[in-house]
């Protein structure tokens, strides 16, 4: 599912747009400028044949309704959204069509697009070039960089249609390689702002990015906002670490070897020590579910995925510490003629602790996520089942692997338990503990300190630009840029949403920010940018 989403954002860019050039801001002298600024700050090289043109937000508007409608079939977005709507990852009353058009005209800030060398910027006219402007025109050359040096149009980066490649890299490796990406990107257009914004330069970016309407954003789904932020937040993150071990070589070489798991980008040191992902096997259930059934859906949920699953009904704490230790997974969504569906998903798990933690967690999530409404509840072999929600669920802890199957009607339930098998073992319900659990209101009630915070960190990072610049009297390193996304980049992702699960076939991205903590957006998220 998360395929469409990032389709979406793909094709929303990729294409060549059959557009007027807007005249340049700033010339082709600042572009030039800022570019070879960028070649040196990412210690790559490359023909400086890119154009950039601007776009309104009118112009970007019709361009992303066309696109959409064309590489979006109806079908591929109703899976999207049931998948969503089964996961509990956004309400069934939610026009996730509209959403994605509204989300990306006003969060869009500017993409790369590799198939025609371009980069384009979405701004009004004016003379010269902002601060963002240029910090934005840094991030998306640096897309250039890779694109040129190590061709991010292939897979896992990318997968394109119609191609022998399509199709093969799963969704959740697409998406750690989407942070590889961004997260390169970020480091170096903060680095260049870093050598090349003086303090001026920040107050402006901060007046700007105040200007920049997030009202969308900011009612989005929680699980949209985070799939969004993830690869650019801890993308920074991976990349930072890898930064560290080897500097812009080791980021280099890891393009050559990109990251297999969302898993891989939470905890870097796993991508350093080439932990590899376990290959789930499922059943094909197609023939016993009986006519008009069809697989639509058949993908990997990475480490992401799990961490947003029971992010809203447990504490940050104790939501990763049930994601931690994934080892891998497969998930098939089925759907009938009828209207029926059947989402079954496998795990594999590093130890039998995580697999405990794991199902300890799930038989807690049910509970809470249906608000105790449980209609039935019993066993089937080592199958624990519920009925609740209009929904029939079924949970089996088995050595290191667990399995779950969601079904509106029983029966299908009862043929997926059947394939699956019932022998497992008993699940340890103590194994996450009850006062883990999040307490109503407990964000809310300390949200007001958060928000206070940032503002404290901003007046004082501002206020010691100052006075650096009064005692060494140059332009020191500005104390916290603004990111200039999220932007989004083609690839897997994680989640039924950029970043879910994907088509048969099929990639897409997605995110979760945490490594060793949630990491709450920014107050007020910069605009986003696409980059293909």
């Amino acid at each position: 599912m998360r395929k469409v989403l990032i389709t979406v954002i793909l094709a929303l860019a990729i294409l060549a747009l059959p557009i007027l050039p807007a005249v340049a801001q700033g010339g082709q002298a600042e572009v030039a400028e800022v570019f070879i600024q960028t070649e040196e700050v990412r210690e790559l090289t490359a023909g400086q044949d890119v154009k950039v043109d601007y776009l309104s937000k009118n112009e970007l508007r019709d361009k992303l309704a066309q696109d959409f409608e064309e590489k979006n079939p109806e079908e591929e977005l109703r899976d999207t959204q049931d998948m969503m709507v089964m996961l509990g990852f956004i309400d069934e009353n939610l026009d996730l069509r509209r959403l994605l058009l509204d989300l990306y005209t006003e969060q869009v800030a500017g993409f790369y697009d590799p198939e025609d060398d371009s980069l384009y910027l979405i701004s009004d006219e004016k003379d010269k070039m902002s601060a963002m402007d240029r910090y934005t025109l840094s991030h998306e050359l640096t897309h250039y960089l890779q694109d040129q040096n190590f061709d991010i149009m292939r897979p896992p980066f990318n997968d394109p249609e119609g191609t022998p490649v399509a199709g093969k890299t799963d969704d959740d490796a697409s998406f750690a390689a989407s942070c590889l990406v961004e997260g390169d990107a970020s480091l170096t257009s903060d680095t260049w702002g870093m050598e090349h914004l003086n303090a001026a330069d920040v107050r402006e970016m901060q007046s700007e990015s105040g200007e920049y309407s997030t009202d969308v954003f900011d009612s989005a789904p929680e699980y949209i906002q985070d799939s969004l932020l993830f690869p650019y937040q801890e993308g920074m993150s991976f990349v930072s670490y890898i930064h560290r071990k080897g500097g812009y070589d080791a980021i280099d070489r890891a393009y050559k070897d990109p990251p297999k798991s969302t898993e891989q980008i939470y905890h870097p040191e796993k991508y350093m020590e080439n932990e590899p992902v376990v290959e789930v096997e499922l059943p094909d259930l197609t023939g016993s579910l009986g006519d008009g059934w069809e697989l639509a859906y058949d993908n990997v949920l990475g480490e992401f995925d799990v961490y947003e699953l029971f992010k809203p009904y447990f504490s940050a704490k104790t939501a990763k510490l049930a994601a931690e230790g994934w080892g891998g997974n497969r998930y098939q969504y089925y759907r009938s003629d009828e209207g029926d569906k059947l989402l079954v998903q496998g795990y594999a798990w590093d130890s039998e602790g995580d697999a405990q933690e794991f199902s300890s967690a799930y038989v807690k999530y049910v509970e809470d996520r249906f608000e105790g409404k449980v209609d039935g509840q019993s066993s089937r072999g080592a199958w624990k089942v519920w009925s609740t929600g209009g929904y029939v669920l079924a949970l089996k802890k088995d050595g290191l692997n667990t399995y779950l199957v969601q079904a509106t009607n029983g029966d299908y339930s009862d043929t997926a338990v059947a394939a699956l098998g019932e022998k497992g073992d008993q699940i340890e319900e103590s194994a996450i503990g009850e006062e883990a659990k999040k307490k109503p209101g407990e964000e809310t009630n300390l949200s007001w300190l958060v928000i206070a915070g940032v503002i404290v960190l901003l007046v004082a990072g501002l206020v010691l630009v100052i006075v650096m610049l009064i005692l060494f009297r140059r332009p020191p390193a500005p104390p916290s840029l603004p990111p200039g996304g999220p932007y989004i980049y083609p690839g897997g992702g994680p989640g039924p949403y950029y970043g879910g699960p994907g088509r048969t076939g099929g990639t897409g991205p997605g995110g979760v920010p945490w490594m060793g903590g949630q990491v709450p957006p920014p107050a007020q998220p910069p605009p986003r940018e696409i980059s293909e």
